[in-house]
Protein backbone atom coordinates (compact mmCIF):
# COMPACT_ATOMS: atom_id res chain seq x y z
CA UNK A 1 0.00 0.00 0.00
CA UNK A 2 1.30 3.45 -0.79
CA UNK A 3 0.60 6.35 1.50
CA UNK A 4 0.84 9.86 0.19
CA UNK A 5 0.63 13.33 1.71
CA UNK A 6 -1.77 15.58 -0.17
CA UNK A 7 -0.82 19.14 0.74
CA UNK A 8 -3.48 21.75 1.10
CA UNK A 9 -2.28 25.33 1.44
CA UNK A 10 -1.95 27.30 4.65
CA UNK A 11 -4.55 30.00 4.03
CA UNK A 12 -8.07 30.45 5.33
CA UNK A 13 -9.67 28.98 2.20
CA UNK A 14 -7.55 25.83 2.66
CA UNK A 15 -8.56 25.66 6.30
CA UNK A 16 -12.24 25.67 5.33
CA UNK A 17 -11.55 23.13 2.58
CA UNK A 18 -10.39 20.91 5.45
CA UNK A 19 -13.78 21.47 7.09
CA UNK A 20 -15.54 20.36 3.90
CA UNK A 21 -13.38 17.24 3.71
CA UNK A 22 -14.34 16.40 7.29
CA UNK A 23 -18.06 17.08 6.74
CA UNK A 24 -18.49 15.27 3.45
CA UNK A 25 -15.87 12.51 3.74
CA UNK A 26 -16.09 11.76 7.46
CA UNK A 27 -16.92 8.11 6.73
CA UNK A 28 -13.55 7.77 4.91
CA UNK A 29 -11.46 9.43 7.64
CA UNK A 30 -9.44 7.09 9.82
CA UNK A 31 -8.05 9.74 12.22
CA UNK A 32 -7.36 13.43 12.54
CA UNK A 33 -3.86 14.17 13.82
CA UNK A 34 -2.53 17.49 15.10
CA UNK A 35 1.25 17.81 14.96
CA UNK A 36 2.80 20.38 17.30
CA UNK A 37 6.26 21.90 16.84
CA UNK A 38 6.86 23.15 20.37
CA UNK A 39 10.67 23.34 20.34
CA UNK A 40 10.61 26.33 17.99
CA UNK A 41 10.63 30.00 19.02
CA UNK A 42 7.20 30.37 17.51
CA UNK A 43 5.48 26.97 17.89
CA UNK A 44 2.94 25.97 15.24
CA UNK A 45 0.45 23.17 14.66
CA UNK A 46 -0.15 21.10 11.53
CA UNK A 47 -3.29 19.09 10.81
CA UNK A 48 -3.46 15.73 9.04
CA UNK A 49 -6.57 13.90 7.88
CA UNK A 50 -5.55 10.27 7.60
CA UNK A 51 -8.00 8.62 5.24
CA UNK A 52 -8.95 4.95 5.21
CA UNK A 53 -7.30 2.98 2.39
CA UNK A 54 -9.04 2.99 -0.99
CA UNK A 55 -11.37 0.18 -2.00
CA UNK A 56 -8.57 -1.87 -3.53
CA UNK A 57 -6.48 -1.11 -0.44
CA UNK A 58 -3.43 0.01 -2.38
CA UNK A 59 -3.52 3.76 -1.59
CA UNK A 60 -4.04 5.81 1.55
CA UNK A 61 -4.23 9.59 1.28
CA UNK A 62 -3.19 11.98 4.05
CA UNK A 63 -4.62 15.47 3.56
CA UNK A 64 -2.40 18.00 5.31
CA UNK A 65 -2.06 21.62 6.31
CA UNK A 66 1.46 22.21 7.60
CA UNK A 67 2.38 24.64 10.39
CA UNK A 68 -0.48 27.01 9.64
CA UNK A 69 -2.22 27.05 13.02
CA UNK A 70 -0.87 28.80 16.12
CA UNK A 71 0.16 26.43 18.92
CA UNK A 72 -2.97 26.00 21.11
CA UNK A 73 -1.40 25.58 24.57
CA UNK A 74 -1.72 26.93 27.21
CA UNK A 75 -4.21 29.29 25.54
CA UNK A 76 -6.29 27.79 22.73
CA UNK A 77 -7.20 29.59 19.52
CA UNK A 78 -10.23 29.64 17.24
CA UNK A 79 -8.73 27.52 14.45
CA UNK A 80 -7.72 24.74 16.82
CA UNK A 81 -11.12 24.93 18.54
CA UNK A 82 -12.78 24.58 15.11
CA UNK A 83 -10.77 21.45 14.34
CA UNK A 84 -11.68 19.88 17.69
CA UNK A 85 -15.36 20.71 17.19
CA UNK A 86 -15.39 19.37 13.61
CA UNK A 87 -13.82 16.11 14.81
CA UNK A 88 -16.24 15.81 17.73
CA UNK A 89 -19.22 16.65 15.49
CA UNK A 90 -18.42 13.66 13.26
CA UNK A 91 -17.24 11.40 16.14
CA UNK A 92 -13.74 11.22 14.68
CA UNK A 93 -10.72 10.39 16.83
CA UNK A 94 -8.25 13.24 17.26
CA UNK A 95 -4.64 12.53 18.19
CA UNK A 96 -1.92 15.04 19.06
CA UNK A 97 1.84 14.55 18.71
CA UNK A 98 4.94 16.67 19.08
CA UNK A 99 7.24 16.53 16.04
CA UNK A 100 10.22 18.34 14.51
CA UNK A 101 9.45 21.41 12.43
CA UNK A 102 9.46 21.14 8.65
CA UNK A 103 12.34 23.60 8.21
CA UNK A 104 14.76 21.06 9.78
CA UNK A 105 14.52 18.97 6.61
CA UNK A 106 16.23 19.82 3.33
CA UNK A 107 13.39 18.46 1.16
CA UNK A 108 9.68 17.85 1.63
CA UNK A 109 10.21 14.16 0.78
CA UNK A 110 12.56 13.77 3.76
CA UNK A 111 10.04 15.43 6.06
CA UNK A 112 7.26 13.17 4.77
CA UNK A 113 9.43 10.09 5.38
CA UNK A 114 10.09 11.31 8.93
CA UNK A 115 6.36 11.89 9.56
CA UNK A 116 5.44 8.51 8.09
CA UNK A 117 7.84 6.84 10.50
CA UNK A 118 6.48 8.78 13.49
CA UNK A 119 2.88 7.99 12.53
CA UNK A 120 3.69 4.29 12.11
CA UNK A 121 5.48 4.16 15.47
CA UNK A 122 2.38 5.65 17.08
CA UNK A 123 0.20 3.15 15.17
CA UNK A 124 -1.70 5.95 13.47
CA UNK A 125 -0.69 4.59 10.04
CA UNK A 126 -0.71 0.90 9.15
CA UNK A 127 2.62 -0.74 8.25
CA UNK A 128 3.68 -1.19 4.63
CA UNK A 129 2.55 -4.45 3.04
Amino acid sequence: MSQSFIKLGDGYSDFFELEELINYNHDRIHKIVCLHTTLEQKPKTSVLLIMKPTRQGNFQGIYSIFEAIPYPYPKSNKRFDFIKSWAAGQSLPLAELEVKAKHHFFEDALYFNYLTGVLRLQRLLPPMR
